[in-house]
C-alpha cells in the first residue's frame, strides 16, 4: 500500500506538537521532549494503522493502544482530542490541574480513549501484554471477528524496567502475534543517556525472544508505513520496532538531550521548536483546523463500522462471555459443598475454582510456576501454550511482576483474572497491584503461605510486614478467610466489586468452628463464638484472622471456664468491617463489639490493628526455619501463652 497523505500526516503531527508544548508550557510542569520525538509515529498510527470509533470508544473490536512512556501523556491527550474523542481544548488547558481529564499521567478512562493507568515505566508494557493475550483468547474462542492489534509505545525506561522484560519474554514465548512494540528509541534518559547505563543489543535480545524487530527512522513517514502497513495483516510473531526518534525535535539547544525530557521547553526552547515546525507563535493551543474537520468527518464511517461489526452474533456473543455476571447457581452450589472439619486455605481455594470455572466460562487462572502449591490451576481447564489458546489455565514462569501486570491487562479487556504465587512475593508484585487499585481494576490476587504457619521455609518466606501493607493501600481489599466456606464465597464476592482483591491463603489447616453457621462477607466480619449473647460490655472481645480464629476460639472457651464474658470476631476484611461498622453507627445500631478488654491475635505484624484492639497477639520480627509447631509456640501462638499474656497482673 502506497502512502498518499504525508501533507496531512505532516499537518496533524504539527498539532499534536504544538497542543503538546504549549500544554507542558501553560502547566508549568510535564514533558515536551517525548511528544515532539513521537508525534510522527502518533500521527501514522491515529490515521492510517489503528482502527478504533471515538464515538463508540468501547467497541470490543476496536485495537488497544497503550502509551507505556505515561509521561508523554500530553501527546496522547492532544491526539486525542484530534482525533474526536471526548477531550476538550479547555482539558487540554488544565493539563496537570486538580480534577482535570488530564493529570500528569493517563489513568484509565476508556470513554476517552485510555486504556489503561500508564506512568511507572514499563507497566504499560505489561498491561499490552496482557491485552495482546486476552485478544488472542477471545479469537480461539470466538473466530476471525476479532483479529485487533495491541500497539504499545515505549522507551528507553520502560526496557530497562524488569516488569517489561518479563512481560514480553512471556509474550514472545507464546508467539502473541497480534502485538506491535514500538521502542522510541531515543537513548536518552533522565540522568542523561543510554549509554550511561545500557549497552545491550536490543534488537538481538529480543530476535532470541521470539519477535520479529524492525528498525525505523521515526521521523520518516515512509519509513514508518514502510514497516507497519504489512502488519495491518497477519503477523508471524510479536514485533518490536526500534524507532530512531529525536527527544526534543526542534529545539536549537536542547534536542538529542536529556534537558528536553522532564521540563517546560522556556521562552527562548519554545520559539524555537515553533519556528522549526512552523507552528504560529501568537497562536498558543494551536492546530491545525483541516485535522480536526478529517477527524469529524470520519467518525461517522468508523461508527458504522463499529455498529456493523457489533450486530453479528459472534460480537454478541462475546459481549454476553465477557460481561457474564457472577451466577446464584454457583453460589447455591458453593453452600451446598461438604467441607471436611481441618482443610487449609489453599485447599479450600482448589475446591472452589473447579466450580468458578463451570459456571464463569470467562474465568483464568495464571501462576508464577506455583501452581501445584498454590492450588490455582483449574482442574481439566488445560494449559494456554505457545500458539495455542484454548485453555483455561496460564504459567507466567518465575515472573510475579509481570503476571500482575499483564492480568490486569487482560481484565481490562474482560477476562476474569485470578493469579497466585506465595504471599511473601507479593513485594514483586506491589506496583502493579497499585496500579490495579488506582485504576478500579477487578483483578484477583491469591497469596497462599501466609505466614509462620507454612514452617521450614523460614523467614525468607514468611510473610509478616505484607497483610499491613496491603491493608493500606487504598481500592485494595485484602481478605483473610477464617473458614473455606469463606474462602469460596470470599471469591465470589470478589468477582462483583470495582477494584483489585487480594486473598490471603493459608498452607496450615483452618479449624471449622461450629458457631460459623452463615457468611455475610459484605460485613467483613462473622461472630464465630458468643459466650455471652446477652452482654452489651464483654470482659474480652477477641479479634482474629485466618487459621488464628479457631485458635482464638480455643482461648475465648477457656477464657469463659475462667468465668468471663468473651466473643471472637473473625475479621475477613478491614476496610468491609469498617463500612459495616460506620453504618452500624449511622442508623444508630447497638454495637455488640464493646468490651473491657479489646485483643487481636494474627501471626504478622500489630501495624494496623490499633483502632481495634489494644493488645495484640502479633509477631512483629522475622519469622523462623522450623516445623509449624514449633513455631507456633516459640511465637506466642498458643492457648497458654495466650493466656498468660491475658491474664497477666498488670504492674501498679
Amino acid at each position: 500500500m502506497a502512502l498518499d497523505s504525508g501533507v496531512f500526516l505532516s499537518s496533524f503531527a504539527k498539532s499534536i506538537r504544538a497542543l503538546s508544548i504549549d500544554m507542558v508550557e501553560n502547566a508549568k510542569s510535564g514533558h515536551p521532549g517525548a511528544p515532539l520525538g513521537l508525534a510522527d509515529i502518533m500521527a501514522y498510527l491515529f490515521k492510517e494503522f489503528l482502527v478504533y470509533s471515538p464515538d463508540d470508544p468501547r467497541w470490543l473490536g476496536r485495537d488497544r493502544f497503550v502509551l507505556s512512556a505515561g509521561h508523554a501523556s500530553a501527546m496522547l491527550y492532544s491526539t486525542l482530542f484530534l482525533t474526536g474523542y471526548k477531550f476538550t481544548i479547555d482539558d487540554l488547558k488544565k493539563f496537570r490541574q486538580l480534577n482535570s481529564k488530564t493529570p500528569g499521567h493517563p489513568e484509565v478512562d476508556l470513554d476517552y480513549g485510555i486504556e489503561c493507568t500508564t506512568g511507572p515505566l514499563g507497566q504499560g508494557v505489561g498491561n499490552a501484554v496482557g491485552m495482546a493475550l486476552a485478544q488472542k483468547i477471545i479469537a480461539t474462542r470466538f473466530g476471525t471477528l476479532f483479529d485487533s492489534k495491541t500497539v504499545v509505545i515505549a522507551g528507553d525506561g520502560c526496557f530497562m524496567e524488569g516488569v517489561a522484560q518479563e512481560a514480553l519474554s512471556l509474550a514472545g514465548h507464546l508467539c502473541l502475534n497480534n502485538l506491535i512494540v514500538i521502542y522510541d528509541y531515543n537513548s536518552v534518559t533522565l540522568d542523561g543517556f543510554r549509554e550511561d547505563s545500557a549497552s545491550e543489543d536490543v534488537a538481538a535480545r529480543y530476535r532470541a525472544e521470539n519477535f520479529d524487530v524492525y528498525q525505523i527512522d521515526g521521523h520518516n513517514y515512509e519509513d514508518i508505513h514502510r514497516v507497519l502497513s504489512p502488519l495491518r495483516g497477519e503477523q508471524q510473531r510479536p514485533v518490536l520496532i526500534l524507532a530512531k526518534t529525536i527527544i526534543g525535535y526542534g529545539a536549537k539547544k536542547k534536542a538529542g538531550t536529556h534537558e528536553a525530557h522532564g521540563e517546560p521547553l522556556g521562552p527562548e526552547e519554545l520559539q524555537n521548536v515553533k519556528e522549526f515546525h512552523k507552528i504560529p507563535l501568537d497562536k498558543p493551543f494551536y492546530f491545525e483546523e483541516e485535522v480536526t474537520k478529517f477527524f469529524h468527518f470520519v467518525k461517522k464511517e468508523k461508527l458504522q463500522r463499529s455498529g456493523d461489526w457489533a450486530i453479528q452474533s459472534k460480537a454478541i456473543e462475546t459481549a454476553m462471555f465477557l460481561n457474564e455476571a457472577v451466577s446464584k447457581e454457583l453460589i447455591e452450589e458453593i453452600k451446598k459443598i461438604s467441607w471436611p472439619q481441618e482443610i487449609s486455605g489453599r485447599d479450600a481455594l482448589k475446591m472452589t475454582l473447579p466450580l468458578i470455572a463451570k459456571y464463569q466460562n470467562n474465568f483464568y487462572t495464571v501462576s508464577a510456576d506455583l501452581s501445584g502449591s498454590d492450588r490455582t490451576a483449574i482442574k481439566e481447564g488445560g494449559v494456554v501454550r505457545t500458539g495455542s489458546f484454548e485453555g483455561r489455565v496460564i504459567r507466567a514462569g518465575i515472573r510475579e511482576h509481570g503476571m500482575a501486570a499483564i492480568a490486569n491487562g487482560m481484565r481490562l479487556v474482560g477476562l476474569r483474572i485470578l493469579t497466585g504465587t506465595f504471599f511473601c512475593f507479593s513485594d514483586y508484585m506491589r506496583p502493579s497491584m497499585r496500579l490495579a487499585a488506582l485504576s478500579h481494576v477487578n483483578t484477583l490476587f491469591v497469596f497462599t503461605h501466609d505466614s509462620v504457619g507454612l514452617g521450614e521455609d523460614g523467614p525468607t518466606h514468611q510473610p509478616i510486614e505484607q497483610l499491613a501493607s496491603l491493608r493500606a493501600m487504598p481500592n485494595l481489599q485484602v481478605f483473610r478467610p477464617s473458614d473455606p466456606l469463606e474462602v469460596a464465597l470470599g471469591l465470589c464476592f470478589a468477582m462483583q466489586q470495582h477494584g483489585p482483591v487480594a486473598m490471603i491463603l493459608s498452607r496450615q489447616a483452618y479449624k471449622r468452628t461450629p458457631d460459623l453457621v452463615a457468611v455475610d462477607i459484605q460485613k467483613g466480619h462473622s461472630e464465630v463464638f458468643d459466650g455471652a449473647p446477652a452482654a452489651t460490655m464483654l470482659d474480652y472481645l477477641l479479634f482474629a484472622t485466618g487459621s488464628e480464629v479457631a485458635l482464638a476460639v480455643d482461648v475465648a472457651k477457656a477464657l469463659q471456664e475462667k468465668g468471663h464474658s468473651v466473643r471472637v470476631i473473625s475479621l475477613f476484611s478491614f476496610k468491609l468491617y469498617d463500612a459495616w461498622l460506620k453504618k452500624q453507627k449511622e442508623e444508630k445500631k447497638e454495637l455488640r463489639h464493646q468490651a473491657k478488654t479489646t485483643v487481636s491475635i494474627e501471626m504478622a505484624s500489630s501495624f494496623g490493628w490499633c483502632k481495634y484492639a489494644k493488645e495484640h497477639i502479633a509477631i512483629d520480627t522475622f519469622g523462623a526455619s522450623a516445623p509449624i509447631k514449633d513455631n507456633l509456640k516459640f511465637f506466642g501462638f498458643t492457648v497458654d501463652a495466650i493466656l498468660d499474656r491475658l491474664l497477666r497482673p498488670t504492674a501498679p
